[in-house]
C-alpha cells in the first residue's frame, strides 16, 4: 500500500458545504456508488499472477462520488492529506509503482486488433492538478482512464470508463477535474 500514514479520512468541516466531488457534467446523471478501487490499475491479462500495485490506503473511506451516462462513468475518489508535502509523497510513490502498469497484450496477431489490450502509465498534469495517468484500452470496445492527482493538501483518483476506443470519450475527465477545482476553489 502507499504512503497509507499520510493520508487522512476525508469530509467537509462544514456539513452544508457538500462534497467538492458532488458536481454535475453535461449528459450524466448520479450513479449507484461502487466499491473504493484497491489497485492503481488493471492487472495485464497476460500475466495473471502479477498483482498491480495498491493504491494509497487511508483509515476510513474516501470522499466519493459517481456519475454515468449512456456510455460512460466517471468515479471520483478524494482524501485529505496532512499537507501538500504529504500529498507529493503519496503522488512520488504512486509514480513509481505505476511503471507496473505499463503493458500491451495483443489478440490476432497485430496491436490495434479487436480484443488487443494496452495499458500505458506515465505522468500527467493540468491547471493546478499534476499525478499520473494511467490509461488502458482495449481495441474496438473499451477504455479506462485513471488519474491520481494532487492540488495542495487534497489526493484525487478520477476513474473514467467508456464503452469505445475513441480518445475523444475521455474528455469527461478533463471535464471532471475542472469542475471538482472550481468546487474546491
Amino acid at each position: 500500500m502507499l504512503a497509507g500514514g499520510l493520508l487522512a479520512g476525508c469530509g467537509s468541516d462544514d456539513a452544508d458545504a457538500g462534497s467538492p466531488l458532488d458536481v454535475s457534467l453535461d449528459g450524466f446523471v448520479a450513479a449507484a456508488e461502487r466499491p473504493t478501487p484497491a489497485t492503481l490499475c488493471d492487472p495485464d491479462p497476460a500475466d495473471p499472477a502479477a498483482t498491480p500495485p495498491g493504491l494509497p490506503a487511508a483509515p476510513g473511506s474516501p470522499d466519493a462520488a459517481f456519475l454515468q451516462s449512456a456510455s460512460t462513468t466517471v468515479e471520483g475518489y478524494l482524501w485529505r492529506t496532512e499537507d501538500a508535502d504529504a500529498a507529493e509523497v503519496v503522488l512520488a510513490e504512486a509514480t513509481t509503482a505505476a511503471r507496473a502498469c505499463t503493458w500491451t497484450t495483443v489478440v490476432g496477431g497485430a496491436p490495434g486488433t479487436p480484443g488487443s489490450q494496452e495499458q500505458q502509465a506515465e505522468a500527467w498534469s493540468s491547471g493546478d492538478w499534476a499525478g499520473t495517468r494511467i490509461v488502458r484500452t482495449v481495441a474496438g470496445s473499451e477504455q479506462v482512464d485513471r488519474r491520481l492527482v494532487a492540488r495542495g493538501a487534497v489526493v484525487l483518483l478520477v476513474v473514467l470508463r467508456a464503452d469505445g476506443d475513441d480518445p475523444a470519450l475521455l474528455t469527461p475527465a478533463d471535464d471532471y477535474l475542472t469542475a471538482v477545482t472550481e468546487r474546491l476553489g
